[in-house]
């Protein structure tokens, strides 16, 4: 598991500087982060693993519930790719994110053909009541070697067969809303490397908006993709503060349901998270 542990001693100088900063403009943040030895040393040891092993898990980083101060550590990975999105779980929810029920694996903004995010970004703010959410991550790299050595003829077809999805606007939050639709094989390759684009809320949403039906051969395509992710899947259960950082164009992740706790005043107490992208 790639986790990176923030020793006591460096998450008490970060919980220190995080106090002083969180006032400053926007700006002015970024920079520090930017120029400051000790969120260099993370962002350096973060980036080696991810260059690695495609996924990491920061824990104890030593700031919590300042959006400001994520945003900038955010920046330090690449292009920021729109706003910081705050998440927490609805029992009446439009939005995938924000539903108690299980996420199948993924990747985000996939019908971006132009700029779709390089890395993603998860800090937890607030737990699940029961401790039952989990994190799944799938490095394609796993299934492309499996399929090398024991189905090639099922790789080809991932490789060339195309698969519509359809999006009104790339980001949840975002301000534009034409339709985006595309059509492009469920992996590919860039300067030989292997990369996925998939997302089954967007497929399944084509066929909805279109008032179609979805042909025998692609379901069977698309469930035998997911079946063969899955043996490779890696589970892991963010605690509050930890980032979950992913290579979203080489990984598809995925969440398990959450659970609720009912309050006196009848709010819930739910999981709650902040999600950023870099190009």
């Amino acid at each position: 598991m790639s986790i990176l542990q923030i020793s006591k001693e460096l998450s008490n100088e970060i919980i220190a500087k995080s106090q002083q900063i969180k006032v400053y403009h926007q700006n002015d943040i970024d920079n520090f982060l930017k120029s400051d030895n000790s969120f260099q040393n993370i962002f350096n040891s973060a980036k080696k693993i991810l260059n690695e092993n495609y996924f990491v898990v920061i824990k104890d980083i030593g700031f919590i519930r300042e959006k400001s101060i994520f945003e900038a550590f955010v920046k330090l990975f690449g292009d920021y790719y729109g706003a910081v999105e705050y998440t927490d779980i609805k029992l009446d929810c439009p939005y995938t994110g924000c539903n108690y029920k299980s996420i199948e694996l993924h990747n985000d903004d996939a019908v971006d053909m132009v700029s779709q995010p390089l890395y993603g970004f998860i800090q937890i703010q607030n737990e699940d009541p029961l401790k039952l959410a989990q994190n799944g991550l799938v490095k394609i790299d796993d299934i492309v070697d499996f399929l090398e050595l024991y189905d090639e003829d099922f790789l080809n077809e991932l490789l060339t067969k195309k698969i519509n999805m359809l999006a009104y606007g790339v980001n949840y939050d975002g301000k534009e809303r034409e339709k985006i639709l595309l059509n492009e094989p469920i992996l590919y390759k860039v300067d030989n490397y292997y990369q996925v684009r998939f997302d089954l809320t967007r497929i399944n949403y084509f066929y909805w908006d279109e008032k179609s039906t979805q042909s025998r051969e692609e379901r069977i395509l698309i469930g035998k993709f997911l079946s063969i992710a899955k043996k490779f899947r890696k589970e892991i259960y963010l605690e509050k503060g930890d980032i979950l950082i992913h290579n979203n164009l080489r990984t598809l992740h995925d969440r398990t349901e959450c659970s609720l706790e009912l309050k006196l005043d009848g709010t819930f107490n739910t999981r709650e998270i902040f999600v950023s992208f870099v190009r």
